[in-house]
């Protein structure tokens, strides 16, 4: 079987790795993995938990074989961390932990000890970037040794990873004898490599493809919500956008679901918040519909700071149809009075624009690839966030932040295990930035689409899309 990825599996990031993207290719695996409901589930740590207010100990799993042969202890997870931890300068941060705070207490324990209080840390590891291997994984020889259901047996540089089966893995030996990943980064080629049978399963074909491979009585299309979202955010202390009517106006003046039909093509699930509904504290069904209302969102423009000045409106290159949705909002804005010009710019000028507080609506896209979401409302809402920081000393605030009190109830949120309690909190924080103050237009909750012959039975596809599983997939004879 060959999947058609959209990204190269053989990109000089995953060097660490041996030069094989841990993503998609089931070739290594982390700790905890996440089910198709987004809970932790038990991998090759078969249990844990939290021994002191910063103290997390990990029980290995029995019996894992590594792809040489060898028994998986903790030694090797340790190895594993540590590796990671040195090779990205950003890991440490990301995972509250430092390399020297990773140690092996037995056989088959693994104490972490994190640099904060931080209640997420099992589902923040819960990712396939922090997967495990063996110490005699070779860089220079691009050797890949890891636990998953699929080993290594031939890597193009830039073009492909092929892989078979694993008969002594550790959840039995899968269904597909031997998988085969090709980078085809254009996404007309990828559906073109479907429709001519040339692969057997293409990720992301474009939206414009959807319909045609649908009605092919030998290719089909899935549709799997992932926990991403895609919203408008507005610069909170920037006029005229600094005032709370001009934001709502802008909200009444949008239609999610118009925007999901007609110009997504039916790909994403309208939005009320800035956090995917797949993600149990997003809030969504008690978050307002403020649904399309021109005479509301007009009254609300009359009434608010606007003059009529040009408000810009920043646009990636690098986000999937962003021109085209800008383009809709545009003029769906005009309609209520209100003067946008669109600002597309190349990824690092998009970036770089942000950070100076250019634009007044930002483009955004927000989404998680771990067990673990709590980031996605800490560093977007949180005053002292990531992206909020990039104005905070400019204005003592984020670009989206609505001041004091959701920072004390993201806070709260962020530093506590109990997930009714941080539900809770998230939630009244998310009222906060929707309801009073409209910091963001949210647009879609995001889909993304896998195209596959329909001789592919049983594509297990995950709400995080590099977690998909192959071992059950197999090939079925028409």
């Amino acid at each position: 079987m060959t999947v058609a990825l959209s990204t190269d599996p053989t990109a000089g990031v995953w060097a660490v790795y041996g030069g094989v993207m841990p993503y998609y290719t089931n070739v290594l695996e982390p700790l905890i993995w996440v089910s198709d409901d987004m809970k932790l589930v038990p991998w090759l740590a078969s249990d844990w938990t939290s021994t002191g207010e910063k103290t997390w100990e990990f029980t290995i799993r029995d019996g894992v074989k590594f792809h040489n042969g060898d028994t998986l202890t903790a030694e090797h997870v340790a190895w594993s961390f540590k590796t990671v931890l040195n090779e990205w300068s950003y890991a440490p941060g990301w995972l509250h932990v430092k390399p020297e705070n990773v140690k092996v207490l037995d056989d088959r324990t693994v104490e972490f000890t994190t640099t904060d209080v931080f209640p997420t840390f099992p589902g923040t590891i819960a990712h396939n970037m922090v997967a495990i291997q063996h110490p005699e994984r070779s860089r220079e020889n691009k050797e890949v040794i890891g636990t998953g259901p699929f080993k290594v047996t031939d890597r193009k540089k830039g073009q492909r990873v092929e892989t078979k089966a694993f008969e002594d893995y550790w959840k039995g030996a899968p269904n597909i004898k031997s998988l085969t990943y090709r980078a085809i980064t254009d996404p007309t080629t990828r559906a073109l490599a479907l429709e001519n049978h040339n692969v057997d399963v293409a990720y992301s074909p474009p939206t414009s493809k959807i319909k045609s491979l649908s009605n092919n009585n030998s290719t089909k299309v899935s549709k799997q919500t992932s926990p991403g979202a895609m919203y408008v955010g507005l610069h909170n202390y920037k006029e005229p956008t600094s005032d709370p009517k001009l934001r709502k106006a802008l909200n009444y003046g949008t239609s999610q679901a118009k925007l999901v039909k007609s110009i997504l093509n039916g790909v994403g699930l309208p939005a009320r918040g800035p956090i995917a509904k797949s993600i149990y504290w997003s809030a969504h069904e008690k978050l307002p519909t403020y649904d399309r209302n021109v005479r509301k969102a007009k009254q609300l423009v009359k009434k608010s700071a606007y003059n009529g000045q040009e408000l810009t409106f920043l646009v990636s290159n690098g986000t999937t149809s962003g021109r085209t949705i800008a383009t809709a909002l545009q003029g769906w804005y005009d309609e209520i009075g209100v003067n946008v010009k669109i600002s597309q710019r190349e990824e690092a000028a998009f970036a770089d624009a942000v950070r100076a507080g250019d634009g007044h609506l930002v483009l955004e896209s927000s989404s998680s690839n771990s067990g673990a979401a709590d980031y996605l409302i800490y560093e977007t809402f949180h005053s002292k966030g990531d992206v909020n920081e990039r104005l905070y000393k400019q204005n003592g605030t984020g670009l989206y932040n609505p001041g004091g009190k959701v920072d004390t109830l993201i806070s709260d949120g962020f530093q506590t295990g109990d997930k009714s309690e941080k539900e809770q909190k998230y939630e009244k924080a998310l009222q906060i930035i929707m309801k009073d103050e409209a910091c963001v237009v949210p647009l879609t909750y995001q889909q993304y689409v896998v195209g596959s012959r329909t001789d592919v039975k049983g594509l297990d596809l995950r709400p995080i899309n590099e977690m998909v599983r192959w071992p059950g997939t197999k090939h079925v004879k028409q």
